[in-house]
């Protein structure tokens, strides 16, 4: 049984939409925690199956807070769940996903006095729950400077996601630093970069423990079907960059050229896209890779295909496809 929370240093929002096949074993990854100083922020967003009756099913214990609202998106549940956080950190997980038992611990021991944020590594599985690989884990951690992290986290080693990391709840608060619930790509990565921007006098520390189990589905977001809004994360890209500086261009471009040539190569492989739909991201492909060239290209095989997809796209993407078949 976990003791009543009197000092809450972490708190866990999770957004919760139709994850009844998953969500107690989400639940119980946090009831076997070997830290109890933490609370857990459930925000129910207008689920349609029963998620919100198993999550009541816990509301005795004295950790979990249940929120229930309309459905808004995954980035109104993470903001409603901030406003709500007490935590002197702040970290994230979807309930799809578990957690290791010593992720709270580990956590609480990385964010010493000088550090504004901690990366972890993550394992993967199936919805069954097997390992779909083994990361080597060890107690070796990296602090790094702000700056030189944006740059491992665009690039060196590239983690764009929310739930491998843990913040300081104070910086999110004084800032009002919110999720952009207009976006619906990367605008996780884009809530990073302003965090890291508002920290610069501080390090970001990288573990190499694992501090997050994370659940490869067919059905995620990143392998739905492609709609139009999924296009949003240009908007991610164009507002980061006010987050960065020449330092982080090269980076920052790559991952850019990357992102959009995968989504053009998607739409036009997909139906429901214009041409002239279609077409507008190609000029804004363009645009970014001369800039691209501007920064300083980095030597590797992506900025070969890069090169290849500023000249033909549209040849680059048919030729991928009868590649891939």
């Amino acid at each position: 049984m976990l003791n009543p929370v009197n000092d809450v240093l972490l708190s866990v929002i999770v957004p919760v939409y139709n994850a009844a096949a998953y969500l107690e074993r989400c639940i119980e990854s946090l009831i076997q925690q070997d830290e109890s100083r933490f609370e857990v922020i459930f925000i129910n967003d207008g689920s349609t199956d029963h998620s919100l009756s198993l999550l009541q099913n816990y509301a005795h214990y004295p950790h979990f807070h249940i929120i229930d609202k309309v459905n808004g998106g995954v980035s109104s549940a993470r903001n409603h769940g901030i406003r709500a956080s007490r935590g002197k950190f702040l970290c994230f997980l979807d309930a799809d996903d578990f957690l290791p038992s010593t992720a709270f611990s580990t956590w609480l021991c990385l964010m010493q006095q000088n550090v504004c944020m901690a990366v972890g590594q993550s394992q993967h599985f199936t919805p069954q729950g097997q390992a779909l690989d083994f990361p080597v884990a060890s107690d070796h951690a990296r602090p790094m400077a702000v700056s030189a992290a944006i740059n491992e986290l665009l690039y060196f080693n590239p983690r764009h996601g929310i739930c491998d990391k843990v913040f300081r709840g104070d910086v999110i608060r004084q800032h009002h630093l919110r999720f952009n619930e207009d976006i619906y790509n990367f605008e996780d990565l884009l809530f990073v970069m302003n965090y890291l921007w508002l920290q610069q006098h501080r390090q970001v520390v990288f573990s190499d423990k694992v501090v997050y189990h994370y659940v490869k589905s067919a059905h995620s977001a990143t392998r739905s079907s492609l709609k139009e809004k999924h296009f949003s994360f240009a908007r991610s890209f164009s507002s980061m960059k006010a987050f960065l500086s020449a330092q982080h261009h090269r980076c920052y471009y790559h991952l850019y050229l990357k992102v959009t040539s995968s989504y053009i190569y998607k739409a036009l492989n997909s139906e429901g896209f214009s041409r002239d739909f279609i077409d507008e991201y190609i000029a804004l492909y363009r645009q970014s890779f001369k800039s691209y060239l501007s920064s300083g290209l980095m030597i590797n095989a992506w900025s070969l295909y890069f090169t290849f997809f500023f000249l033909s796209p549209r040849l680059v993407s048919r030729l991928r496809k009868w590649v891939r078949k």
